[in-house]
């Protein structure tokens, strides 16, 4: 038996065990909390046609439906209760716990040709695809993440991906359909895509739209809520785009559910490959002295049409702005990117960017420091479970205690007594 044959015997060993278990434990509690009450009927079993290994057809009973009746039972028909039949594809050998996303039929005759890779493994319920969804970083598609699970598949991937996947499942599942723009802690909020915030930038480069543009996470909301001056350029920015987990878990909290995470780190590579392509000009302004001509560096190593018009530290006087402002209008720049941190740099840019001639300006907070290699970033399978945040605590515990420590706690208090007070406007409290 080869090493391949012997992880797929040995995960469906565990697959067939995990799933026989959990049903033991799940169905008498999902029948008990899901059985008739006033009046109510018995829910029914609805079920799908799906695609599995090497294209194989199953039909997969997905989840009991039944109708609204008391918030007891509204709140089980959004928990994982409902779904235990998928626990019975499992069992069939139709599916696995881990593995890509099931497909219906129609997904799977719309694949191209190219991601039809996915078929030599059993489809799955938890998978690297759905921890990047359930954590806003699915900046990805879906067959990149596909392909990254078949290259690292094994019994301790699978395992891995296990454990992150309760983990993310505290977050919970978002409701209701994401608006274009929303308001969190009284700050309007742009709520795109990342793909549409990179096109979005591309389209007013090209028109020569002037567009001061900042990234808010829960520590931003903190200072915000101290700082008139900062609150108000937020105010002023034209758009402004919400940062980390802490943002979504506020938008779940509040009913207003965050596309993505738009946070300037992944941001910067995908923007430098549009600029890149179309010709644009960037700027790097900030972080300590040496760090922005590393960040060039590794721009253009990664991406050798890109042009960088300049870079320049943020260590310099209130009386060199001019100088820095004449510096940055002279190089031509179209899009200048701030790495000052939280205020300073929105403040900097509210004042001089119409000054600069470059037509985007971008906080980007510790984006250099990133990619200069000065600090290495979070793993991706933390980020997937959403703890960049703990990563830097780790990093920097005697700068970042209080933040994080003291500041998330504090913005989770905001989000609460905002639902409250949302709650108790529209009279909604009982």
């Amino acid at each position: 038996m080869n090493r391949r044959t012997a992880y797929e015997v040995a995960k469906r060993a565990a697959d067939l065990s995990l799933a026989l278990l959990l049903l033991a434990i799940v169905i008498p509690v999902a029948l008990l909390a899901l059985a008739p009450a006033r009046g109510l009927a018995w829910p029914r079993l609805a079920a799908s046609l799906c695609v599995g290994r090497a294209g194989r057809r199953f039909v997969v009973r997905c989840e009991l439906i039944r109708p609204a009746g008391s918030r007891l039972i509204d709140g089980i028909a959004h928990s994982w209760l409902p779904h235990w039949p998928m626990l019975l594809s499992i069992v069939a050998g139709h599916a696995s716990f881990v593995g890509p996303r099931i497909l219906s039929v129609e997904e799977a005759q719309a694949l191209p040709e190219s991601d039809r890779d996915r078929f030599v493994v059993l489809p799955g319920l938890f998978c690297f695809w759905w921890l990047q969804r359930r954590a806003n970083i699915d900046f990805d598609s879906e067959a990149d993440s596909d392909r990254r699970y078949l290259r690292e598949r094994s019994l301790r991937t699978d395992l891995a991906i296990l454990l992150r996947a309760l983990v993310a499942t505290v977050y919970g599942r978002p409701r209701g359909n994401p608006q274009a723009a929303l308001h969190i802690a009284g700050i309007r909020l742009l709520n795109l895509g990342m793909d549409e915030l990179v096109a979005a930038i591309d389209a007013a480069v090209a028109s020569g739209t002037r567009t001061q543009i900042a990234f808010v996470n829960p520590a931003c909301v903190n200072i915000a809520a101290a700082d008139p001056l900062y609150r108000a350029t937020l105010a002023h920015a034209d758009w402004v785009c919400p940062d980390g987990i802490g943002m979504m878990i506020a938008g779940r909290i509040l009913g207003r559910p965050i596309r993505q995470n738009l946070n300037g780190t992944d941001l910067f590579p995908r923007l430098c490959a549009t600029a890149a392509h179309h010709g644009h000009r960037i700027y790097l302004l900030g972080a300590r002295p040496g760090v922005a001509e590393a960040v060039s560096r590794w721009a253009r190593g990664r991406f050798p049409t890109l042009r960088i018009a300049g870079t320049r530290s943020g260590y310099f006087d209130a009386a060199n702005t001019d100088e820095v402002v004449a510096e940055i209008r002279d190089s031509g720049a179209d899009i200048l990117l701030v790495a000052m941190g939280v205020p300073h740099q929105d403040l900097w840019l509210r004042h001089n960017l119409k000054r600069t001639g470059a037509t985007v300006g971008i906080g980007v907070g510790g984006v250099f420091d990133f990619y200069s290699g000065r600090i290495p970033r979070a793993p991706l399978w933390l980020r997937e479970i959403g703890g960049e945040w703990v990563w830097r605590l780790l990093q920097e515990p005697h700068r970042m205690w209080r933040r994080y420590l003291v500041g998330n706690a504090v913005f989770i208090w905001r989000i609460v007594r905002e639902r409250w007070g949302t709650q108790v406007a529209s009279g909604t409290l009982r």
